[in-house]
């Protein structure tokens, strides 16, 4: 028989300690959680932009092909993959806190071994360590701001975390022009190194277990640490755990494998990918698109900055908004949205005001859409399977990150060769930037469709 959303994850009664917390007022101690977050993923942010900022660098040193250049770029979403599969299992069966300082460590020493390395076999492993940290980060660092949020500002905390990573891809950029006039591009991952290092004490001492994890999972010795927990955020003590949500099982995998959440898995891994595919596309591929069209590397680097400006204030106001008028209508706002300024992109590459006008848009739609994807897939699990669901429904969307760019590329390509060539297959094929713009935007549609689909699953409110 199915389950249906209320019985995988049932209101909560008036005195139970989450209630409690999500329906008062945001206090000290909540905010402090979800700054703490937000700080961690500022330095994601700064970690995934690093090699980039480091690549041209790295390709006069070591002489590298353009080839070997973009292998060494997207060694890090290798990384993100492996992570998101083997630590979000972690958050849901050992803990939010486990996980996030895990992933802390992974990053940092990933960082430094870039910073040492002396061979390309080396960066690629090094990239690869620092993904898998990263990987496992964001499906657990916005998870654990929202578990401690009000019910009225959950979905603003998660925003403001994932706002966070263009503040460190710009703080990265800054870097990385400091360091690279004067200093090599080593400095870049040390300082990257140094970031996570710092932190790494402060989300050790700070960061405290989710209560949706202790009260649902109940590892051992739950309700001592429950209650040390209600007692840090200012919420009476409780006598005994409440009963574990119906269909829980005390292996993770084992839950999520039963077959009512495999087909919301299925459902959303094809949501994803299809986000991701026309996502990475436009991040990827827009600042060089922007510098062969106006000739001018700089106008590529202002369009850059902009997108990041944009993506700030458009994360956070989706955030906001998806608590006002409710994630669907956002997501459904921002991922046609997003279909919209990929395919108006093409029509203004080559002008440079029209440009500097789309690109805050362009980010606005990209970080917005991530902030509206992201809590629909939250959201669709009970709090016990969050971060699994999330974990390995950004796993697929990796497929859609490599794929968009490389099919985005092989379409660009028939504007020089007049064949689209793909699998050992040719196709005689001659595309304007527009019209493979508007190719690339049909992803996000279909995306939203999906999406829609979603199941909701959130207890209290």
């Amino acid at each position: 028989m199915a389950i249906v959303a209320a019985e995988i994850a049932p209101q909560l009664s008036a005195d139970d300690p989450r209630q409690v917390l999500g329906t008062r007022a945001m206090t000290g101690a909540q905010y402090l959680v979800v700054a703490i977050c937000i700080l961690v993923n500022m330095i994601d942010g700064y970690d995934i932009l690093a090699i980039s900022l480091a690549g041209s660098a790295l390709k006069a040193e070591w002489g590298l092909s353009d080839a070997a250049l973009g292998t060494l770029l997207a060694m890090h979403l290798v990384g993100m993959a492996a992570g998101a599969l083997s630590v979000s299992p972690v958050a849901d069966q050992w803990g939010r806190r486990p996980a996030i300082l895990a992933s802390l460590l992974f990053m940092s020493a990933g960082m430094v071994w870039a910073a040492v390395c002396s061979s390309y076999g080396e960066m690629v492993a090094a990239r690869i360590m620092t993904g898998i940290g990263i990987g496992g980060m964001t499906s657990t660092v916005g998870m654990i701001a929202l578990e401690y949020a009000s019910f009225r500002r959950r979905e603003f905390a998660a925003s403001a975390v994932a706002s966070a990573y263009p503040v460190g891809t710009i703080i990265g950029a800054w870097v990385a022009a400091t360091t690279l006039d004067g200093l090599d591009w080593r400095a870049i991952f040390w300082a990257g190194a140094a970031l996570s290092a710092v932190l790494f004490p402060i989300a050790f001492v700070l960061l405290p277990e989710s209560l949706d994890f202790l009260m649902n999972r109940q590892p051992k010795g739950a309700l001592a640490r429950t209650n040390r927990m209600l007692e840090r955020m200012s919420i009476g003590h409780i006598a005994a755990l409440p009963p574990k949500p119906p269909g829980s099982k005390s292996a993770v995998l084992a839950e999520i494998s039963q077959g009512f959440h495999v087909r919301e898995l299925l459902k959303l891994f094809l949501a994803h990918s299809l986000n991701m595919f026309a996502w990475y596309f436009i991040i990827q591929w827009g600042t060089p698109l922007v510098a062969e069209a106006t000739g001018s590397g700089v106008v590529g680097a202002n369009y850059s900055a902009w997108v990041s400006y944009g993506g700030i204030a458009g994360g956070l106001t989706a955030g906001y908004l998806c608590g006002r008028i409710g994630v669907r209508k956002i997501m459904w706002a921002t991922m046609l949205g997003l279909a919209a300024v990929i395919a108006a992109f093409g029509q203004l590459a080559g002008t440079g005001i029209g440009l500097t006008l789309i690109a805050p848009f362009i980010g606005a739609m990209l970080f917005g859409s991530a902030t509206a994807n992201w809590l629909t897939i939250a959201y669709a699990f009970p709090p016990q399977l969050r971060a699994t669901g999330l974990g390995f429904a950004t796993t697929a969307g990796r497929v859609g990150a490599v794929g968009g760019p490389i099919f985005g590329g092989l379409l660009l390509n028939t504007r020089e060769t007049g064949v689209f060539e793909v699998a050992g297959m040719s196709f005689p094929m001659t595309l304007t930037l527009g019209s493979v713009c508007v190719i690339m935007a049909i992803p996000a549609v279909l995306s939203a469709i999906t999406f829609s689909t979603a199941r909701r699953v959130e207890p209290g409110r």
